[in-house]
């Protein structure tokens, strides 16, 4: 028995998009794979020994999984500042303040979606650092859709978003006031207990199914414009970020 999970853009009105993704990459492989689970959260699925397909923040990618997986690749998103399986989040706020004077803010609570998100709350210590600010009220809110619902109600002045799930929240209230480091998108593994050769075998199968012109709309869809093949070592440079922030 194995998992394959597609997840971490948890979007009900995405869900049907990656079930076609995802079968279409089962269609490229010689054994059969399971259908994606929605049931199981991103980061459960990603400690199974029997994961075959995972999406992982890089963040915990290098601090925590990295002994327990296989990098198979990224894919590259189709939103603004995306270049190569690269992206940067985006930081917003609910008027056109500049950056600069809202991190200057004396009761400045930033919203932040978990204290291990790459784009959510290590992009926002990299932003902060670079002004000298120091973070000290942050609303741990559990999502990025509910950090810039936050925001929205007024009760954080600032969040730092994934820039795919900011498209695909689609919210027209707040204003984008910056944005975050240049970063790998999130990485796609497998457990380590899957041989290289399966691993190969979902890189090539990906590779196909994104650039198959059957798949336009559903990947139009997901904002995925390409696969990138990617290794361990691709993500372990996110680790100076820590000495950033």
């Amino acid at each position: 028995m194995t998992i394959a999970s597609l997840a971490m853009y948890p979007f009900i009105h995405l869900q049907p998009a990656y079930n076609r993704l995802w079968e279409g990459v089962g269609e490229q492989l010689p054994f059969e794979v399971p259908p994606l689970s929605w049931d199981v959260p991103p980061d459960v699925a990603c400690r199974r020994d029997d994961l075959l397909v995972g999406q992982t923040c890089g963040w915990p990618l290098i601090t925590e999984l990295a002994p327990s997986v296989h990098v198979i690749g990224t894919f590259d998103c189709d939103v603004d500042g995306a270049v190569d399986g690269t992206y940067r989040s985006v930081l917003v706020s609910a008027g056109d303040e500049p950056l600069s004077d809202i991190l200057a803010r004396p009761e400045l609570t930033v919203a932040a979606n978990s204290p291990d998100s790459l784009s959510g709350w290590i992009s926002m210590l990299v932003v902060a650092a670079s002004s000298e600010v120091e973070l000290h009220a942050v609303e741990w809110t559990g999502s990025h859709a509910a950090s810039v619902e936050a925001v929205r109600q007024g009760r954080a002045d600032l969040a730092s978003i994934d820039a795919v799930s900011w498209v695909h929240i689609g919210d027209t209230e707040l204003s984008v006031v910056g944005h975050g480091p240049q970063v790998p998108c999130l990485p796609l593994v497998a457990s380590a207990s899957i041989g290289g050769d399966v691993v190969d075998q979902l890189r090539r199968a990906f590779d196909a199914v994104v650039s198959n012109p059957t798949m336009a709309d559903v990947c139009a869809t997901l904002r995925i414009r390409g696969f990138v093949s990617r290794q361990l070592a691709d993500y372990e440079g996110l680790s100076v970020l820590a000495q950033l922030g």
